[in-house]
């Protein structure tokens, strides 16, 4: 795609296919003043913007492989993550230049465009699909992270099966509401400039910043979790989304039935770092039933549930395997397909229900426990704003849920009472009201630091 159709727009200014071209083209050349060939690893610590794109597209044109970093880390969490890649060279937002990934060099932004720039013409088989292209690190909820390495085969399948549901094309806008350094954001990228369509960049990830962005920008695609949702429907007092957003892409975890029924352009999938986004995606137009689902399998993609009720996968967009990990490897990907680690249920129609992880499967008194029913329950009640369930150890049970609340206005409702004609009996979780639930770059809750605090 060339010509002035926008390609980004981002803090009021759009930059066309042409000028991104233009700028790619020098990002590229500048790559190669610094030294970096075919094969290199370049990591790119900054936050969404423009610049990001650019040199995202810039480190494919020059043959390397790009790792982004994700800009919330500990600085040891950072270091590790710089040293696993075996970064040489990290650009660097401006405000994160002084903390230090430890890489061989690491170059500001301020920095980047002071640069001559090289040879802007890209390498040779920079497109083939064969050819690693990114490394993206888990979110290392069960241990260190591992960095999933993504080709470029894998980024064009993804963006190819979501563009098979969701038609994209110039004039089409889709909302960048999850940070690139995640595979959810890095995909928005994808599937706009395969289709010509323009990524929207906010000024912030705030329920405010993105409402703001739907409303002024004509964006018709958003790619949001369950909680980020609610915030925007909450910051629009109300009022529906406007008529311009045809789709609104949900992933992280199950969507709850209230939320599903205030956004009819809602449709919830599910993917993984490891399949380089969504895999599954509710059909625009779907009934009712198959709303509450996580939808049906994207084209080119296979899916089963293992005899442990695991859900597995296979497809053109699986990752080739994690990062100098053959064990790992190995664990995960077994005859071509992908164990989730995810715990799901395949119904008649080939929709898929996402049960829990795994790891966040709650065993009480030997009956099963999904925390993702107790949180729906839990935000019916007028006074929740969020509620997050984990297990923690009980001398009875073994196993007891505790759901984290957070309340809209000061206060402790009854909440037990509320879910007692709604829940079974074992699934009334204790009650611990937090002022705010913690949460990944992702969006996603970050039940690992509140099981933590409830040791």
């Amino acid at each position: 795609m060339t010509g002035e159709v926008p390609a980004i727009v981002a803090g009021g200014v759009s930059l066309s296919y042409a000028a991104l071209e233009a700028r790619v083209r020098e990002a590229t050349g500048r790559l190669r003043a610094l030294g970096v060939a075919d094969g290199s690893r370049v990591g790119l610590w900054a936050g969404n913007g423009v610049e990001w794109i650019v040199v995202a597209l810039a480190v494919a044109r020059a043959g390397a492989v790009l790792v982004p970093l994700n800009t919330r880390l500990a600085d040891a969490e950072i270091r590790w993550q710089a040293a696993r890649a075996g970064l040489g060279l990290v650009i660097v937002d401006d405000a994160l230049a002084a903390r230090g990934t430890g890489a061989e060099r690491e170059v500001s932004l301020a920095e980047w465009h002071t640069l001559a720039p090289g040879d802007g013409e890209p390498v040779a088989g920079h497109d083939d699909p064969s050819r690693d292209a990114a490394i993206l690190f888990t979110s290392g909820t069960t241990g260190r992270p591992k960095g999933a390495v993504l080709t470029r085969g894998n980024q064009l399948a993804s963006a190819r099966a979501s563009g098979a549901v969701l038609p994209l094309g110039p004039g089409d806008r889709w909302l960048a509401s999850l940070p690139f350094f995640h595979v959810g954001g890095l995909g928005i990228v994808h599937r706009c400039l395969l289709a010509g369509a323009c990524v929207v960049v906010p000024e912030s990830f705030s329920a405010e910043a993105l409402e703001r962005a739907i409303a002024d920008e004509g964006v018709t695609h958003v790619s949001v979790v369950d909680a980020t949702l609610r915030r925007i429907l909450e910051a629009r007092g109300g009022r529906p989304l406007p008529a311009s957003v045809r789709a609104v892409v949900v992933g992280g975890g199950p969507v709850s039935p209230a939320l599903l029924a205030a956004c009819p352009q809602a449709m919830a999938s599910y993917g993984l770092t490891e399949s380089c986004a969504m895999v599954t995606l509710v059909r625009p137009g779907a009934g009712e039933a198959q709303r509450r689902t996580a939808g049906q399998a994207l084209p080119g993609v296979d899916l089963r549930i293992a005899a442990d009720g695991v859900i597995e996968l296979r497809g053109p967009m699986v990752m080739r395997g994690y990062l100098d990990d053959p064990e790992a490897t190995a664990a995960s990907l077994r005859d071509g397909w992908l164990r989730t680690g995810d715990l799901g249920e395949l119904d008649a129609d080939g929709c898929l229900r996402v049960l829990s992880r795994r790891d966040d499967l709650i065993v009480s008194g030997g009956e099963n426990v999904y925390p993702a029913e107790i949180e729906h329950a839990l935000r019916e009640h007028p006074a929740v704003a969020d509620a997050v369930v984990v297990g923690v150890p009980d001398e009875q049970w073994s196993e007891v849920p505790l759901a984290f609340v957070e309340l809209r206005a000061p206060g402790e409702p009854d909440l037990r009472a509320f879910l007692e004609p709604r829940l079974a009996r074992y699934k009334i979780p204790r009650i611990a009201f937090i002022d705010a639930i913690p949460r990944l770059a992702n969006g996603k809750p970050d039940r690992t630091t509140l099981k933590l605090a409830r040791r």
